[in-house]
């Protein structure tokens, strides 16, 4: 149960995903801005993958078919090719051609720290793919990562990419930055080969917990992502044991984040910033 002071994180799904086209430099700019009852959010998720030539962008799907209606694999594309690109989303948050969700161009990780700032916790998902080397990834993030404007900012590493996590943490040795990291879990969806060390769960599921936890911790993780639904009190009880935090995602009920609030999970994030905010300033913050 949630304890008397603790806090809690209050994130935008990729920016603010239900109100301007998701990990979009407008979107940014949105949340980044968003205060309601002299309240301001707590930070954002958002995705990330490389590019053919070595470049991060920020985006979810492994393809362009969804938002830029090409076959075109990210990982395929240079940067300049990718920068030509236009996005426009008219899914299931779009009603119709608004504008918020049209016409936006593919954001390059480079230019996203000034719409970063001020933000007390943001988590950076690291995507793979078949043919994703995760050493080279990981060397390149790194790097860039280790830039003077990226070092002041609280971002924690997150994939569901255990070789991923594996990398960071074996290249952060020898580097000064030490970032932190969080292994994401969705049984239901996860690739097999990302969780071979998941054994059968028993009856109460908490087999699965333990294993995954002791998986996070031996990768030196702080954190452990977990969709919302997963969530149990016995669940928080074993991640406060292994010292771990606990991110929910993705909630967009207000009912539901108030109750994963008073369990006592740490972050919660949504794709309705704007309403959360507005809904939750009053809730035991």
């Amino acid at each position: 149960m949630r304890q008397p002071n603790q806090r809690y994180y209050l994130l935008g799904h990729r920016a603010a995903r239900a109100e301007r086209l998701e990990n979009c430099q407008d979107g940014f700019a949105y949340v980044q801005q968003l205060q309601k009852h002299g309240k301001q959010l707590d930070g954002v998720e958002f995705d990330v993958q490389m590019t053919a030539d070595g470049k991060f962008v920020v985006v979810h799907d492994e393809t362009l078919n969804r938002l830029a209606r090409q076959q075109s694999w990210i990982a395929d594309k240079t940067w300049a090719e990718l920068d030509a690109i236009v996005q426009s989303d008219y899914g299931r948050f779009s009603q119709g051609f608004e504008l918020g969700f049209l016409k936006h161009h593919v954001l390059l990780l480079d230019d996203l720290p000034r719409y970063l700032q001020h933000f007390c916790h943001i988590e950076l998902e690291i995507k793979t793919h078949a043919k994703t080397q995760p050493a080279l990834l990981v060397k390149n993030l790194l790097r860039l990562l280790s830039q003077e404007i990226w070092q002041d900012l609280p971002i924690t590493l997150t994939s569901f990419d255990t070789d991923i996590l594996y990398q960071i943490q074996n290249q952060q040795q020898s580097l000064p930055l030490k970032l932190h990291t969080g292994l994401l879990l969705e049984p239901k969806t996860t690739l097999a080969s990302q969780i071979a060390f998941l054994p059968t769960p028993d009856a109460a599921g908490k087999n699965l917990i333990l294993q995954t936890f002791n998986r996070a911790c031996a990768l030196g993780c702080r954190q452990v992502g977990i969709y919302y639904a997963l969530i149990t009190p016995t669940l928080l009880e074993i991640a406060k044991i292994y010292g771990l935090t606990v991110s929910a995602w993705t909630v967009n009920e207000v009912d539901v984040a108030k109750r994963l609030i008073e369990m006592g999970v740490d972050c919660v994030i949504t794709d309705y910033p704007t309403q959360f905010l507005t809904q939750l300033y009053e809730f035991n913050v």
